[in-house]
Formats: C-alpha cells, structure tokens, sequence
C-alpha cells in the first residue's frame, strides 16, 4: 500500500498556472478569460477547453426533472473542467459564476506537454481528482440528509470559505443569501428562512446585513452534533 505522504495534499494549492508560465508557448497557447457574475457555462459552450479559475467562485450544477441540482463550488485554483472525468459527469451539466471570474483558457494539447515535463508524478491531477472526490463525497452525504439537515450542512460547508474575524466567529463568503443557500440545500427559500431565524434566535447567526455571520461557532456545532450531521474528521 501507498504511504498517506504519496499523495499530495489536498488543502495544499498546487500552483499549475505557474508551471504553465514557465513555457515558451504558454502565450501563444493560454488566454485570459473574464466571465460576469450569473453567466451560466453548459457542456456545449465548454467544449474541449481548460479553463483555470484565478480569481472569483463557480458552482457546479447538474439537470434533474427539469431543473438544476447543486453540487459543489469551484474556487481560485481549480479547474472547471478536465477531460479525463467528463464521461462520468451527467449529459446535462452546467457551470454559474456567483462572483465575477477571472480566469484562463488552456490548450488542453499543451497542458498535457507541460505537466508530462514538469510534474511527472502528476501531482497537480491527483490533488485535483482527490478533491473532486471529496466534493463528490460531501454531495452524496448531503442528498441523505433531511431537508432541515441539509441547511444546517450548507452553512457548516460555507464556514470552510468564511472569514475568522474574531475567537468562536467566522463571516460567511460574501455572496451567500437566502436564494443561493436555498440552491444549495435544494430546499425552498422559506424553509432558509425559517432556520435562519431560528439561528438567530438562539444567538448563533447574524443574517440582517453581509456578510453573514455565525457568531457562536462553538454553539453550532453542538447543534450539528445534536442532529446528528456528519462533520469531517479534524472538526
């Protein structure tokens, strides 16, 4: 068996952007891209390019009886597509930037010259696979959990990209509302609402103004632990 230190970590940013710097024909084979807030991305606009997110938030939906199902977000550093994994997406997908995007288009012929030569471990594609395996994994836990539940795991999953502004609180990303984390949960907008104000109730969040904020960390988790919703090991 492989050592856990074979594999990259995933937490650790790999910087592929700078490897793909460092040669001669990365001007003549990469560009940049900017992408507005809302701009919806399908598998036909895609077609067979890479595109590398720099800057902003995407998140990644699949098509379900006529409607899209949330699945997980893509940030600075991630790849909004790799062709190695796209037969096993659904045929129906889509990508929605929820901030502006920064970003870069890649010849995909030149990406793989490159890594070939400058990560022949292919470290940079096993920490991609690895936390898209993860992402995929946290999907399925909240797709079995009940409606309420998955409200509560949302925001618990929002914490990861929040801001600790201060001991026992953390500011939630700027661009999450109501309607977004409705999106998330795959719940409808008034049930956000009503756990919301129940969070607010008992001194837990602060959701009046952005951006959102859990004020007593502590305090939610015992809440998870209570429903019994699973959390990742290190919390």
């Amino acid at each position: 068996m492989y050592s856990e230190s074979f594999f990259p970590n995933i937490k650790e940013k790999i910087d592929a952007m700078q490897l793909l710097r460092s040669d001669p024909d990365f001007h003549e084979s990469c560009y940049e891209k900017r992408i507005k807030k809302g701009e919806v991305l399908t598998r036909k606009i895609i077609n067979n390019n890479l595109f590398f997110i720099e800057a902003g938030v995407m998140k990644f939906s699949y098509a379900k009886d006529q409607a899209f199902i949330f699945q997980h977000f893509l940030e600075p550093t991630e790849f909004l597509r790799l062709t190695e994994y796209t037969e096993e997406l659904p045929m129906e997908y889509r990508y929605e930037a929820i901030t502006d995007i920064v970003g870069w288009v890649i010849d995909f012929p030149f990406f793989e010259r490159v890594l070939a030569k400058e990560d022949p471990h292919n470290f940079i594609l096993m920490q991609h696979f690895l936390r898209t395996r993860k992402k995929f994994f946290q999907a399925s836990i909240r797709a079995n959990l009940d409606a309420t539940e998955r409200v509560y795991f949302c925001i618990y999953r929002l914490m990861y990209d929040g801001f600790h502004a201060k001991p026992n609180s953390i500011e939630l990303p700027m661009f999450v509302n109501y309607v977004l984390l409705a999106d998330m949960a795959n719940v409808s907008k008034s049930l956000v609402t009503l756990v919301c104000k129940s969070l607010r109730e008992d001194e837990i969040l602060v959701s009046s103004k952005r951006p959102w904020t859990i004020i007593d960390v502590k305090r939610f988790m015992e809440l998870m632990a209570q429903e019994k919703i699973p959390i990742d090991a290190e919390d």
